[in-house]
């Protein structure tokens, strides 16, 4: 338990420098791509052609559906962004409710 606060510190081997500017800023308005590859993604399928806001960049890491089939590591930007519940859930969600997805960039494209 000692150790938990240097280890988190440190990171995690996940990290990766990716050589391209993010493409996408906090507070811009972002749609999921829709996508249904026939392998892995981690992109749910419930935020797929939802429109949300960049609510934080968490820096480049290991692409995970390259990454899972054996292609390689394919450094992306990943990025927190919030959907309002309602745009998620319809009439069903609650007007001040909102879910946090965390999402490569290469899943995102940009709202005008």
């Amino acid at each position: 338990a000692a150790d938990v606060s240097a280890v988190l510190a440190r990171g995690t081997s996940y990290d990766r420098r990716v050589t391209t500017a993010p493409r996408f800023h906090v507070g811009d308005r972002v749609r999921v791509r829709v996508q249904t590859p026939l392998t892995h993604t981690r992109a749910p399928r419930y935020c797929r052609g939802r429109s949300g806001i960049v609510h934080a960049a968490h820096g480049g890491f290991i692409f995970p559906d390259s990454h899972a089939t054996g292609r390689g590591e394919d450094p992306q930007h990943l990025y927190a962004v919030r959907f309002a519940a309602r745009e998620l859930w319809g009439e069903q969600g609650a007007v001040r409710d909102a879910v946090f997805v965390d999402l490569w960039e290469s899943y995102l494209e940009p709202v005008n």
